[in-house]
């Protein structure tokens, strides 16, 4: 994980925001509160951290990250759809509404940002690792696998 948290800790310097794509349950969540967010405050850099985009507040100023658990992005849907489908549809009407709102809340994050989105197939994560530049909301990103060390 030290490779990966000096990665991020590189793009977020120049001001950059990264996208960290994992499996459920591969520790992401346990990574960006106990290992990510201590190292960032070490470093001296102040950090706020949210479990989902459901309770997204204004980011005070004297933030340095924002880290944004559970995001979603819809640049991946005709992808999904084509490897998933026998699951019609693969969105529902509702939470497509409720990722949108989501995406008008992070439109306006001026923070550096550290994302983070759960996919579970490898070829879910590839896709996105090769094709994601700009997440949904208009953020430029650069992307990075999670990889739990025991996988």
């Amino acid at each position: 994980m030290k490779k990966l948290t000096e990665k991020i800790y590189k793009e977020l310097l120049s001001r950059k925001s990264v996208l960290v794509i994992g499996c459920t349950d591969s520790g992401k969540t346990h990574y960006a509160l106990n290992e990510l967010i201590p190292f960032l405050k070490v470093k001296k850099l102040n950090v706020i951290y949210f479990p989902n985009c459901n309770n997204l507040l204004n980011i005070p100023n004297n933030v340095d990250v924002a880290i944004i658990d559970e995001v979603e992005t819809l640049a991946d849907r005709d992808f999904l759809e084509r490897q998933h489908p026998n699951d019609r549809p693969y969105y529902s009407a509702e939470y497509l509404e409720k990722v949108k709102n989501w995406h008008r809340i992070l439109k306006n994050i001026q923070t550096p940002s550290v994302f983070v989105l759960t996919r579970n197939e490898k070829e879910e994560i590839k896709y996105l690792i090769d094709n994601i530049k700009t997440m949904d909301w208009g953020t430029a990103v650069k992307c990075f696998v999670f990889e739990n060390s025991k996988n």
